[in-house]
């Protein structure tokens, strides 16, 4: 069984300011490249206004020598100095630096390790087992293919939906969440937060379990978005729909303003399946795709809970082997045994301050007035 250490790194991830100019806010995929749509684009450079224009650089040089004089010669006093280590010190950072810190407390305490005869790929957070998924067999892809090709049909209807979730599709679940960037911007930053962390993830086991694409094995399918240049199984997208639902079913609880909570939290619950199974109608993705990639968002999520400090003590870990099914939510929450999903031990994952400090701002932005 090979072992893999922390993932910190992870493409140079320790060096993240030289990435700042890769993408805007909206252009956070499913890290198929580091590019407008892809990428970790909408944490790199957010918050940093880059080089000014020539002509307003040449400007500020001449005004500062004009007005120079005017401040006199005496000695600026000494500031009080900042606080050491402390998240205090957080709103005082451009976003994508903090996205750094966010990184930072969650890829080293998340290791993987294989086991080639099983073919499993098993993720580990705090060191204990959170998630297992065992690679399809070739003979389980074919018969995958007839729901690929019969979900074409909906291309038609889907195709808006489709091309506009290419990056992360914070749009849609800000739809549900009546969300502002000017009223909610930490709700906003913890959801890229998340998804940053769930593509990631994906991207391990995708690497290590290198399962082809649908159209790769039956050229009837001729997809209608390019190919992603990485592996199918697990659904990327999936697992970042299934991140995100499952930290904000957490921060809707914290909320505690929304009266009509119930039927929005079950509208995120079904744009999550949405998303996932909008990949198959685009001829990317198998279902047990999503299957694989809604049990990794699961179980990230709630570890990701776990480090905003607001997951039990003990979670279940997942364990996915796929069997040949259609993907809907309501398999996934109520029959999931009969499918291939099971629980096993449990694991915890502690809190940590820069996730804590987001969350707390976050459940703050919409929380009820007090005596309401």
């Amino acid at each position: 069984m090979a072992q893999y250490g922390g993932l910190g790194g992870l493409g140079g991830l320790g060096g993240l300011g030289g990435l700042g100019g890769l993408g805007g806010l909206g252009g956070l995929g499913g890290l198929g490249g580091l590019g407008a749509q892809t990428g970790l684009g909408g944490f790199l450079g957010a918050g940093d206004v880059g080089g000014y224009s020539g002509a307003a650089t040449a400007g500020l040089m001449t005004t500062a020598d004009g007005l120079r004089h005017l401040a006199g010669n005496a000695a600026a006093p000494d500031p009080a100095p900042l606080a050491f280590d402390d998240p205090s010190n957080l709103n005082r950072w451009a976003q994508w630096v903090r996205g750094s810190l966010y990184i930072s407390e969650v890829f080293p305490a998340l290791t993987f390790s294989t086991d080639p005869a099983a073919q499993t790929v098993t993720l580990d957070f705090d060191g204990a087992p959170m998630v297992t998924l065992a690679r399809p067999s070739d003979a389980l892809l074919a018969d995958q293919i007839e729901f690929v090709s019969n979900y074409a049909d909906l291309r038609p209807d889907r195709a808006s939906e489709i091309t506009s979730q290419l990056g992360f599709p914070t749009e849609y679940f800000a739809m549900i969440l009546g969300l502002h960037v000017g009223q909610h911007p930490k709700t906003f930053e913890l959801l890229m937060a998340v998804q940053v962390m769930a593509a990631h993830a994906a991207m391990i086991v995708k690497h290590a379990l290198a399962v082809r694409r649908p159209d790769q094995i039956d050229g009837r399918i001729l997809p209608m978005i390019p190919t992603p240049g990485h592996g199918s199984f697990p659904s990327a997208h999936a697992t970042e729909a299934y991140t995100a639902l499952t930290v904000l079913e957490g921060l809707v609880g914290a909320w505690g303003s929304l009266g009509d909570m119930a039927p929005r939290l079950a509208m995120l619950r079904g744009l999550a399946e949405r998303i996932a199974v909008n990949r198959t109608v685009a001829g990317v993705h198998y279902p047990i795709d999503s299957w694989a990639g809604a049990a990794l968002g699961t179980a990230l999520g709630r570890a990701l809970l776990g480090r905003c400090g607001q997951a039990p003590a003990a979670l279940p870990s997942l364990s996915y082997t796929a069997q040949n099914s259609d993907f809907n939510d309501h398999d996934f929450t109520q029959s999931a045994a009969a499918h291939g999903l099971t629980e096993g031990p449990a694991y915890s994952a502690a809190a940590a301050p820069n996730f804590t400090w987001l969350w707390d701002l976050a459940a703050a932005e919409h929380q009820a007035p007090a005596g309401v």
